[in-house]
């Protein structure tokens, strides 16, 4: 499954017996086929992360949670759209993938919601109407902590979900780390915000990183805080009568730790800071500071459907339904691309240089491949393998020499 530029609407059709014609509007029937789940569609997903994730996880399964909004303000033919923010006219996606805790790499799409201007359509079954994200977040998770995982699971999320009321949803059973804000308030001793707190911090180099294409340090630093602050119900973005937040409610406190991960150049020069919070005490501060680094993944999976692969956004289909079943298939193109990037060996390495040759992608200094060189080179493989099940290479020999002379296209 493939779209390769904008104006791909449909499905690009493969070079068998079959009119591209018939081909789009099989896939446009599966799409808009009723009896086709969306918790059907995810068997497969939730199998590839259990099978890749025994192989390529360590001690721990990273679960990246992310929610990114696709925008459809020219789609007229979709009803079900809504203003997800600003001016952006579309659907609300919300996204849970599996990664590598040996190196960082996506394993598959695990859970997923669509939510639509009717309704939120869930990979896993739950009533999900009329939530903000940080109240469905928290059932999403309980739903993955069911799923029998050999190994357990890190639960990874970015700064929305710096919210009391969000850390005091788990037992101490659940694992998380999330981004905090440094205007949040804790206490290590005295309540002050977080920043604060980490400027009486000492750091200690951890690691050279790759910021921005150039070479620097993270430093690292930690200590333990009791969070105590009231939670807004819902999060920020639930608002009560006539637009006005809810009160606050006050809550038990929850002791965390406070990792802050600080880059810095050769100079010493600042060049980003993270502050992390987490209730993971028996791995290393620094462990827990690099997990964080590979929650890019889960950018990386949003670029690939959006635009550095399937052009998501340029998708034809008219309803937030038919939209979520295609983005199950596509997520499956991608484990495949996922699995032959991660395979070990010299016969792995050089099918990754096949493909990156057959994606007609240029490639940076030093850098081998990129998922989306895979995604566009394995369709071509898979069309070549297709067209040769048709016709053997002595023929397309002689149909070239046919309109080319003896020397074909030489």
């Amino acid at each position: 499954m493939q779209a390769g530029h904008k104006l791909a609407a449909g499905v690009k059709s493969a070079l068998n017996e079959n009119d591209a014609f018939n081909q789009t509007q099989a896939a446009w029937r599966f799409f808009n086929n009723e009896n086709c789940t969306l918790d059907e569609l995810s068997q497969p997903l939730l199998k590839a992360a259990h099978e890749s994730s025994a192989k390529e996880c360590d001690s721990f399964i990273l679960m990246l949670h992310d929610w990114s909004y696709l925008g459809y303000n020219k789609h007229t033919s979709k009803e079900d759209t809504y203003n997800t923010f600003k001016a952006c006219i579309g659907y609300d996606l919300q996204s849970s993938l599996a990664v590598s805790d040996r190196h960082g790499g996506p394993l598959a799409l695990v859970a997923m919601n669509l939510k639509t201007k009717e309704e939120t359509l869930s990979t896993y079954g739950e009533k999900l109407e009329d939530l903000t994200h940080l109240e469905e977040l928290p059932k999403r998770i309980n739903w993955l902590e069911s799923q029998n995982f050999t190994k357990p699971l890190v639960h990874i999320v970015d700064r929305e979900g710096d919210s009391s009321g969000f850390f005091r949803t788990f037992s101490g059973d659940t694992n998380w780390l999330v981004r905090a804000k440094g205007s949040s308030n804790a206490s290590d001793g005295t309540s002050k915000k977080i920043k604060e707190i980490a400027k009486s911090l000492e750091f200690t180099e951890s690691r050279t990183v790759d910021y921005k294409g150039t070479l620097a340090k993270q430093l690292i630093a930690e200590t333990e805080i009791t969070i105590i602050r009231p939670a807004v119900k819902g999060g920020v973005e639930k608002k009560g009568i006539n637009g006005k937040r809810p009160p606050p409610i006050k809550g038990p406190p929850v002791t965390a730790r406070l990792i802050v991960a600080q880059v810095v150049d050769n100079s010493g020069k600042e060049l980003a800071t993270w502050y992390l919070l987490s209730n993971m005490f028996s791995i290393s501060a620094s462990t827990l500071a690099l997990w964080y680094y590979w929650r890019w993944s889960i950018e990386s999976y949003f670029k690939l459907m959006k635009s550095a692969g399937m052009q998501l956004e340029s998708w034809q289909q008219t309803t937030g339904i038919a939209i979520a079943r295609r983005l199950l298939v596509a997520s499956m193109a991608c484990v495949c691309v996922w699995q032959i990037s991660h395979a070990k060996g010299p016969e792995a390495g050089e099918l990754r240089r096949i493909l990156v040759r057959l994606s007609g992608r240029q490639m940076k200094w030093k850098t081998e491949y990129t998922y989306n060189a895979l995604l566009a080179g394995l369709w071509v493989l898979l069309a070549m393998q297709d067209m040769l099940n048709n016709y053997n290479v002595d023929k397309i020999k002689s149909l070239l020499e046919n309109v080319f002379g003896e020397k074909g296209l030489e």
